[in-house]
């Protein structure tokens, strides 16, 4: 398990990494993709404070496919801004 201060600094990272992805002057991530992230952090709430639901198993599952589904999107935005930055050069 996790000590408090290590606690502390990873939910502060995953904060931090989220409003940083979500709210930037110039976005890196499309709309859709930024939006995806929004549920994405739902679900991943939604896990934690289901401790004990008999449906944690299936928001867990649904996270994980999110989450591949962010990481991809992310990737695609990621590489179209990079070209787009080249292009302004």
């Amino acid at each position: 398990m996790a000590t408090g201060v290590a606690l502390n600094t990873c939910v502060f990272l995953f904060a931090f990494a989220s409003m940083f992805l979500l709210g930037g002057k110039r976005p890196l991530l499309a709309l859709s993709t930024r939006g995806l992230l929004v549920v994405l952090l739902g679900l991943g709430f939604t896990y934690v404070l289901a401790a004990d639901a008999w449906y944690r198993p299936y928001v867990g599952v649904a996270t994980l496919i999110a989450n591949v589904l962010f990481v991809a999107f992310a990737a695609i935005d990621f590489r179209n801004w990079q070209n787009r930055r080249a292009g302004e050069r």
